[in-house]
């Protein structure tokens, strides 16, 4: 990397598991991002305000309760409307009630306006791959 990127992580919702997201914040700070983790039960004002303050590139959303849905269909209008029409979105955990097929509750949170959505990923492998494809330029 030719700058150190900086990237927002965080749960989204009425959401209080917090083992992923600590795990992922290791590994990401390991891989070489400043990471600044706002923990559980977050608003979309929360990731808003928090990624203008640590001049984020990039907004990590998780949740495992999967009722992001609620809480994130607005949050690219959110970041637009706040000047951060730049700012890469992913979100990924389990991210629908129910059984759901996976290429469909990816797509639905694409046209939120996510760049990048992981329903039920098994590992955090895809991520750190796209966020390495993402970030390159």
């Amino acid at each position: 990397m030719s700058r150190q990127f900086r990237l927002l992580i965080g749960v989204i919702g009425n959401d209080i598991h917090i083992v992923a997201n600590i795990i992922l914040a290791r590994g990401l700070r390991q891989s070489g991002y400043a990471v600044c983790n706002i923990g559980v039960n977050s608003t979309p004002l929360d990731f808003v305000a928090a990624s203008a303050e640590f001049e984020a590139d990039v907004v990590i959303v998780s949740s495992i309760n999967g009722e992001a849905e609620g809480w994130v269909s607005n949050l690219r209008l959110a970041f637009n409307a706040a000047g951060q029409n730049k700012i890469l979105l992913y979100i990924g955990g389990n991210l629908a009630v129910g059984n759901q097929p996976k290429k469909l509750v990816e797509q639905r949170y694409i046209e939120f306006g996510f760049d990048r959505a992981y329903h039920q990923p098994p590992n955090f492998d895809v991520l750190f791959d796209d966020l390495a494809t993402d970030l390159q330029g």
